[in-house]
């Protein structure tokens, strides 16, 4: 079996659409061999840090039920410097890797350190 990713969108206006990003998401994960554990959307803005469906991503992690996070890039995970920096440092405390990487087509991966 391969590694269990969640697969996380963010549109951030009620008129944009998650499905060029799922797309992209789902091709890259079957290309790389991940298990789509979930694939977690939501429009909402980059700068706020009280995300619900980002926070479900979080935990999934925290509780080493996932092995990578995917995204389509680093923004859409989250616009804030600091959040950012503080998320990665978290993710970090619970074994994952602080240093996305770019993979094919632009898109980042954080990925748990097993």
């Amino acid at each position: 079996m391969g590694q269990r990713a969640a697969l996380y969108c963010r549109v951030s206006t009620a008129d944009q659409s998650c499905d060029r990003q799922e797309r992209d998401l789902r091709a890259f994960a079957k290309r790389s061999g991940f298990e789509i554990v979930g694939v977690y959307k939501e429009k909402a803005s980059g700068a706020k840090t009280d995300r619900i469906e980002r926070k479900k991503v979080i935990a999934l992690a925290q509780a080493r039920e996932i092995d990578a996070v995917l995204v389509t890039e680093l923004s859409r995970w989250g616009r804030s410097t600091i959040d950012l920096v503080q998320t990665l440092q978290s993710l970090q405390a619970w074994d994952v890797s602080s240093s996305p990487s770019q993979a094919c087509n632009s898109t980042c991966r954080l990925r748990t350190a097993k």
